[in-house]
Formats: C-alpha cells, structure tokens, sequence
C-alpha cells in the first residue's frame, strides 16, 4: 500500500474506534444523532409495563447540591488482609444529572498507617472509589464475585458509608511525566489519571503514579485548559503531556414560543465524534461550556419539557470565549423508566436508546437504582433499544408513542442470560491473569438474522480464572485480547446448549519466545514513544512502544518469522536512504523459550521546520495551530496526498505546534524528508504549503475563511424539521457535517476555506446534492430540494464463487456522506443478508451512493468490510433492485503468513468518477514476485484470478491479492496479457 493508503486505512480503523466511543458517550448527553435508522434486532417476547401517571411525578426532582454532603470511608488491604498505608484513594461519579466538572472531579485522600481512610464533602449521589499505591496495581471497590461485581456506592444526604474496601494486588510499577501548556511552561495541580490510578501535578509540572506493567493511556486536564493526553509504556518513558488553553461556549437556553429562560437543561457542544459537556442552564436559562479546543461546535440543549439546537455552529479561536449564543428550546418531553432483571433486580450499568426513523434519536444512561430518565424526546413513535451490561436484552420491546405529555412508569426486563466460565493459561499449563477473553457469536448461514449476543469478560484472576455472561444458546468463537500476551493459535469454537452454562473451559495461550532490542536514528540517538510491531503469522500479535533509550521488549512473542518495525502516526520510520516503496524494519525468527535481540535504524528523526504564518494582510497570527504531514516519497503517491494525510494527522497530534506572538513556530522531532505543513485557526482559515524539506524555514498564509449557506425545501413545499448537511473539498480532503433544526430549511457553516465543494443534504423525507464555491472572504451559497427516498434491495454474492453471501450488513448513503454509526445489535433486520444473500435498505437517496458492507456485529465471519459506489436509479419507484452485489471473501486465514506481491498500484484522483478508476502499477520491488512474471510500470490491471477490478470493481482489488505467501495470483492486464505473479513472504 501507498502512505496514503496506509494511513487512511489504519485512521479509518481508529475512525471506527473513536465512533465506538462516542457512540459509548452519547448516554451522558441524551442524544446521538437525527434521521438514524437503528432499531433493535428481533428476538425473544418484548416486555413493557406502562404504569399511571400521577402528580407526584410532576414534584422537582431531588437537587443533590442543595443536600447536606456525605462521606465514604474504608480500608486499603493487601489480598491476604495486610493494612497499605499511604494509598492515594479517591472518589468520583458518573450519575446522570452532574455538570462537566463534577463528572470529571475527583475527591481524594491519604490511607492511614492501619489502612483507613475517609473521604467527606461528596455529593449524596452514586460514586465509585478507587485507589492506587506505591508497589501495586491500582483498583477500583467491588462488592460481590465475579462479572456481575457492582462496584458503585451508594451514598445518601448527610450519612458516611462504610466499610468501603479497596484491594489491591503487587506488581504496579512507577509512571513519570510532566504536564505543560502549548508554550512549554509547567503546570501545577493538574489532575492526571490513567485508568484507576490519579495524580497532580507539582509546582514543576511533574507527576508520579503507580499503574500495571505495560501499555497505559495517561490524561491530564487542568483548569483553563482542554484536556489532554498520551499512550505509552511503563515504566521507563516520561510521559510529556501538552494541553491547550481553553475556549468557552457561552449563551443562554430560551422558549421558542415566548422567549422565557429554560432552567436546569443540559447543554452539550459536538465536535466531530465528542460531545463535551454538560453545561446546566442557571435560573436565567445561561449556560457556560468550558474546557474546548478551538474549532466549530454545535450546540444542543436537553431538558424535560424542551429541546433546541443552535441554528448554526459556533466557531471558536484559541483561548476565545464566544459571544452569547441563543437556544431556542421547542417543546419536547421526558420519557422515564425502569430497567429490571427478571426477579426483580435492578440494572446498575447499561443504557437505553430510543430510535424514531423521523424524530431522530435519544440515548440516556442507566441509573444506579435501574431507573432511565431521557430528556428532550421529541413526539413521535419510537423503538426502544435496551442494555444491561452481563444480561440479555428481550427485545424488540413495544414502542413508546411521544405526543405532547412526558411518558413515565415504563419498564424493560432484561434476563441474565448464560455463562461460559473457565482458565487461561500458558502453553505449560500455569493460569495467567489480567487477560480479557471475548465471546464472540457466529453466524448461522440458516438463520443470519437471529439474534445473538457477545461478551467480554473482567481481566482474567491471578490463577487465569474467567467468566463471560450474558449469553444466549448458540455457537461461539473464544479468543483473548491483551497487548502483552498473544491470543490462541486458533479460536476455541463452542457450542453454548439450551438452559446450560459451560464450565472448565481451557483457553491456551500459545508458547512464546522474547524479542528485545532498541530503535536508533543515524546519528545514534534514542528515538522514544514509537511503537513497535510484528508483522507476519498471526493478525493478532503483541505490540509495544520504545522507552526513554529507545529499547523496547516483547517478552511474549508466538514462535515464528517476523518483520519487526518502528511505527509512527501509523507510517513504519524508515532506514536511512531508503523511500517508502522499500520494505522497512528487520526480520528475525523467534523459537518457543529463545531470547532474540534487533537494532532498528532509522533515518534522523531530529528534522527541524521554522516558520511564520500570517494573516491575509501579511500580518502575524498569535493564535495558528501548525502541523506537519511527511510526504510519500512512493512512486503510488498522488499529488497533493500530503494535504488530503493532514486531514487525519489530528489523531497523532505529535507535530501540531500553536505559534507564538510573533507568529513563528517551531516544528521539531521530524524524520528527514519532505512534509506538508498545515496552519489552521479558528474553525475554518487555513494555509497550507507543501514539499517543504526539514530543515526549511516558511511563511504559511492563512487566507480569509469564506462562508457556505443555503436552504432546504421539500418538494412541494415546506422545509424539513431537521437535517443533516456535508461539505465536502475533494482536492483537499477538507470535509465538515452539521445538523440543523427548526430553521426553516436555513443553514450556513460561517468560516470553510476557499475550494469548490459538494453539498450534500439528507433528511427522514428526502436527500439531494449540489455544487458551489467560495473564494477567499467569499461566499458561497446553494438552494436544494430534497428528492424522495427509496428502498434498495440486492444481493451480496461471493466474487470468485458466485454464491450468495449472509450475515453482512449492508449501509447505504450518499456518497461522501459517510456512515453513521450503529451499534452492534440496532442494525434492522432487512439490512443484514439473508440465506440467500438478500438484503434491504430504507431511506436511500437517488444518485450517487456509497454501500458499505461489514460482517454482522463486526464479528469475523471470513469477509471484511468493504466501501462499495453504486448509483441508485430514479426510477420514481418507492423500491430500487440493484441486483447482485459483489464481495471478496478473505484469502489468507488469520494463522497464515501474509504474501508479498512485490507491487504497488497508484490510487486514483479523488476526483475521478468509480466508473473511470484504473489500477495503474506505480513501482515494483526490484527482484519481487511481480517484476519476475514480467509486470512492468504502468500496467493496468483489469482483473484478479478472472474477477473484474476495473472501474467500479476497483474495490475488490485489495482482498484479492491479500493471498498467503506461497499462492499464485493470476493479474489480467490491459495491454491483453495474463502473468502469473506467486506471493513471496513478506519478511
């Protein structure tokens, strides 16, 4: 693959993570998106219980701030009941109702010489306790054995609760860092946390922790600052953590009908995948969100009686407080309820969503108690989606009907399902802790559609001991995750029966060796913080990252041929005097009990860009975020990939600098070569120069933002409730979506770059598209009329056999759109392939779409996700047939050593139409499988093993010539040969 491709698979992967994520955060602000089509999986009896509603449900609910505050208090004990003394333990709350900073604060004290502690001025709400000290594992309280431990305490107004214990186990390890501003001073009395161990930081910014051995995410925030954070290993790196200061949301929540103040709503500003917040409405309806990196935001505000949506994103500069905002709030109503156990039991932790295919979408978390509260539910009929976390959801559970009063007393049973319990151990038998196992379900090609369930368990005992709950009868795939420990050679398959949980289950891990060694650039020095990676063998092997002196150790590591590789921003660095189309990294072979040593060298990495950016009048800009993307020096690079790269260089964030008052910057740490480098403020002026080689010093101007407006109208007349708008530069990879509500089919994005850009609209009664651009200080502006959405029905077919392929999901939306995000049971039934292959999808937009098809749930089932153009005919059909739907299944099995063709293809223009693409060969590896067959540069393959990959075909090209090493591939080409080229081993 090229760089470009590298980097955009691997970031579209940590796309879908930071979609999980926020997917997973959407309960704590009540609301996920518009327009989506989620709705639960069929499956057992739906149990509902709609109770009266009375006036008391009316009475102000309980304000836990004006109560008189708690206290919790307890021991910190070794496991065999030995007093810790001076553990850090402390106390935080995740309960619905809390502000941002009450969500993220944490109450601490010190344990004493006999192991007490007590910790006082709480909030009378749920809160969990956790603990760290010198020598052990930090832990968080559980009452109870097993997956189902509860692990909140209940704390109620003026009382302490006791005999609050903590345990921990030997065997954490020391972690330093230090925390600073973009400007490089020190922070003091930032909270640091990594997992359940916390710190602050001390007049020289400096922190120390004690966390487990190994990989560790370590966040810090600080008032007047974002929150930031850094991935490393423990011990033996110092953690440098950079945050920037704040910027400030600041308006107020009204009545749309009469302008009154909206008290006590819950305001949450989204960017992108995060949602940060909530800010509460004061008695004047005002709201402040803090903590904000600059950018745009869109505004939401929740309450029991009213939702609203600023009617367009605020945009914010570097450390800048926006004028006042208004929300206008239109009525909008509270659906409460209960979430229970069959017997009784209430729900500690899960969620429940609510899915109106017009309405849109509410989410809320589940309470301690069990009870629901989802705010802002706009009238309509909804379907519930329920989760508890180790049971089994019942449904489809009966609609909820939204009309113009709040719905109370509902009730959703959920039932605790079945085990599979067990032991991981070492390939000599010993049982190994702090492994996760998964439980995943397969797919029965008789019946794709059924409903199933996964699990993933509690790290594994100090004896290897593991439960997974909240299983249904059917047949399952067992394998671990963990980030030091390989997974099994092969996944168990068990078979779960009827009414019977499966008990001694074994889960070997395989024998390993150990690999150890150092990543050095050419002139000696240590390059840290990179990560380390296996390629070969297994999919799923070990990583690490290197330490201060650039070492770094995999002490278990499958016996096997590998390559070995230093990763950065998930590109391998590459040796000296080498490009991107040489294979990088070192190989070395590894015997079950042997110790291996590598020495990796790479090329400098003390590269060193300086610079200025100013402003369209040549004047300095104090305020610019600059960031560097490297070039590819492939010959598959296209021009201007460096641009369309920077797009995700946000995910590293390594080069990302804030230039100071003079408008210079200083990039530092870079690779020799040539980089892209970008500068940005506020939420859309941007400069850009590319090809600029280290060592350069530039000036980047940032041209006047210009402005995109327009309006939506139905046809026929009328504007849409809400919609969804995209923007979209293809040239230079600039993209931004917004969702609007109540404006009368207005909208406008105030700051975007210059370009000529697509716009895409889509909404529950239509979809359309144009095209307009803006120049700089311009603006652009286009008028669109929604045309009506259709059902499209195909099937997906094997490409090489032919045969009908089930259990995928099937998405479709406009192209360029995107996908929303679904979780893995809310996907309706029609869009996942039937026996037969067949699917279908609601609500589709004429034209230009993009399908994508993943396995269902996201499971492994012997195909990947594949991102598919098509065009949806207007036929002025309400059902649009496509016909068969071509999908490559995998190749190479997950054991099996990857081949090498020895080939590259360039990847079309952005701009190309899918019918138009061609796969051109751009380089070959001298001495390769390809360049022996005779390829030659600039061929054009046209098929693979008698499959079609031209044009639209295109797709199918990357699986099916993922082959194993060892296999012949046979690639028709377009001067009418065919050549035989047989995969070599890729290390």
């Amino acid at each position: 693959m090229t760089q470009t491709t590298r980097k955009f698979v691997t970031a579209s992967a940590l796309g879908v993570l930071a979609l999980l994520l926020w997917w997973w955060s959407a309960g704590r602000r009540g609301e996920d998106g518009a327009g989506q089509d989620g709705a639960p999986a069929a499956g057992g009896a739906a149990a509902l219980d709609v109770g009266p509603l009375v006036d008391a449900a009316r009475l102000p609910r309980f304000d836990p701030r004006r109560a008189d505050r708690s206290a919790v208090s307890g021991h910190v004990r070794e496991p065999d009941g030995r007093a810790i003394a001076g553990a850090t333990v402390c106390a935080g709350s995740s309960a619905p109702g809390l502000d941002a900073k009450e969500l993220a604060a944490r109450t601490c004290a010190t344990s004493e010489a006999d192991g007490s502690y007590r910790i006082e001025g709480l909030l009378p709400v749920p809160h969990f306790v956790h603990a760290s000290a010198p020598g052990h594992l930090p832990a968080g309280y559980r009452r109870g054995k097993g997956a189902r431990a509860r692990g909140r305490v209940t704390l109620l107004a003026g009382q302490e609760t006791r005999e609050v214990d903590v345990v921990l186990r030997p065997g954490g390890v020391e972690l330093k860092g230090v925390v600073r501003d973009l400007s490089g001073g020190e922070l003091e009395g930032a909270q640091v946390t990594s997992g359940y161990a916390i710190a602050r930081s001390g007049a020289d910014g400096e922190f120390t922790m004690w966390v487990a051995p190994g990989e560790t995410v370590v966040q810090a925030r600080a008032e007047g600052y974002a929150p930031g954070f850094m991935i490393g290993v423990a011990p033996g790196l110092l953690f440098e953590i950079a945050l920037t200061p704040e910027s400030v949301l600041v308006g107020k929540v009204v009545r749309a009908e009469d302008g009154a103040p909206v008290a006590g709503a819950d305001v949450w500003a989204q960017q992108q995948f995060e949602g940060v917040g909530p800010a509460r409405t004061d008695a004047n309806g005002q709201f402040r969100v803090e903590g904000l990196k600059p950018g745009a935001y869109r505004l939401e505000a929740f309450h029991d009686e009213a939702y609203g949506a600023a009617p367009e994103s605020a945009v914010l500069g570097l450390g800048e407080t926006s004028e006042p905002i208004v929300i206008r709030a239109h009525p909008a109503y509270l659906v409460e309820g209960t979430v229970t156990i069959a017997g009784g039991e209430s729900c500690e932790r899960g969620w429940v969503r609510l899915t109106d295919k017009t309405a849109g979408v509410r989410h809320a978390d589940v309470e301690a108690d069990g009870s629901v509260r989802i705010r802002g539910v706009l009238p309509g009929s909804y379907e519930p989606q329920v989760e508890c976390d180790t049971y089994v959801s019942q449904g489809p559970y009966e609609a909820v009907t939204v009309g113009d009063a709040a719905v109370r007393g509902l009730r959703w049973e959920v039932l605790p399902g079945q085990a599979i319990r067990g032991k991981v151990v070492l390939s000599g038998g010993t049982g190994v802790g702090g492994i996760h196992v998964s439980v995943e379900p397969q797919v029965d090609p008789a019946a794709p559609r059924a409903l199933g369930a996964r699990a993933w368990s509690q790290p594994s005992a100090p004896d290897g001991r593991f439960e997974a709950v909240g299983l249904v009868p059917g047949k399952y795939r067992v394998s671990t995750s963990s980030s030091q420990y390989p997974p099994p050679a092969a996944p168990l398959e068990l078979e779960l029966p009827e009414g019977q949980d499966l008990e001694d289950i074994v889960v070997s891990l395989p024998a390993t060796g150990e690999l150890r060694g150092t990543v050095k650039d050419s002139e000696g020095l240590a390059v840290k913080g990179v990560e380390v990676v296996l390629r070969g063998g297994q999919q799923e092997l070990p990583t690490t990252r290197t330490l201060d002196d650039g070492s770094f150790r995999l002490a278990h590591v499958p016996a096997g041929s590998y390559r070995v590789q230093a990763v950065s921003a998930w590109v391998p660095l590459q040796a000296p005097g080498t490009t991107d189309d040489d294979v990088q990294g070192a190989s070395v072979t590894i015997a079950v009990g042997e110790t291996r040593e590598v020495q990796l060298a790479v090329e400098s990495q003390h590269g060193r860009i300086v610079g200025r950016v100013v402003d369209a009048a040549g004047g300095p800009l104090s305020d610019a975020f600059v960031e560097a993307t490297r070039e590819s020096d492939s010959a598959a690079a296209g021009a201007g990939d460096g641009l369309r790269d920077s797009r995700w260089s946000h995910w590293g964030g390594e080069t990302r600098k804030l230039t100071d008052q003079d408008g210079r910057f200083e990039l530092n740490r870079l690779g020799d070569g040539n980089y892209t480098l970008v500068a940005q403020r506020r939420g859309g002026g941007e400069g850009s120069v590319e090809h600029v080689a280290t060592g350069s010093e530039v000036e980047i101007k940032i041209a006047e933002a210009g402005s995109i407006s327009g309006s939506v109208r139905l046809q026929g007349g009328g504007a849409p409730q809400q919609f969804e708008v995209t923007l979209i530069e293809p040239s230079t990879g600039w993209r931004s979506s917004d969702r609007f509500f109540r404006t009368g089919g207005a909208f406008r994005f105030p700051e975007v770059p210059r370009g000529n850009y697509t716009v895409i609209v889509e909404a529950s009664e239509g979809s359309s598209s144009g095209k307009t651009s803006v120049s700089e200080g311009g603006r652009g502006e286009v008028q669109l009329e929604l045309l009506p959405l259709v059902m499209v029905r195909g099937r997906l077919v094997d490409a090489l056999s032919g045969a009908p392929v089930p259990g995928m999901e099937v998405r479709i939306r406009a192209r360029g759109q995107g996908h929303l995000f679904t979780g893995f049971d809310e996907t309706p039934r029609g869009q996942t392939s039937d026996e037969q292959g067949r699917f279908e999808v609601e609500k589709v937009a004429s034209g230009a779409a993009e399908a994508l098809v993943l396995p269902k749930h996201w499971i492994e089932n012997g195909y990947s996700t594949s991102s598919i153009m098509l065009q949806v005919p207007a036929t002025g059909a309400t059902t649009v047939d496509i016909g068969d739907v071509k999908i490559a299944g995998k190749r190479r099995g997950e054991n099996e050593a990857p081949g090498d063709l020895g080939l590259r293809v360039r990847p079309p223009a952005p701009e190309t139409e899918p019918s138009e693409a061609k796969l051109v060969v751009a380089s070959l590896r001298p001495g390769g499988p390809a360049m022996q067959a005779g390829l030659q540069i600039g061929d054009e393959i046209v098929s693979v093993d008698g499959q079609d990959v031209t044009g639209a075909n295109g797709y199918l090209w990357h699986e099916l010539s993922a082959v194993p090493a060892g296999t012949t591939v046979r690639l028709g080409l377009g001067r009418g040969a065919t050549i035989e080229v047989r995969a070599d081993a890729m290390n």
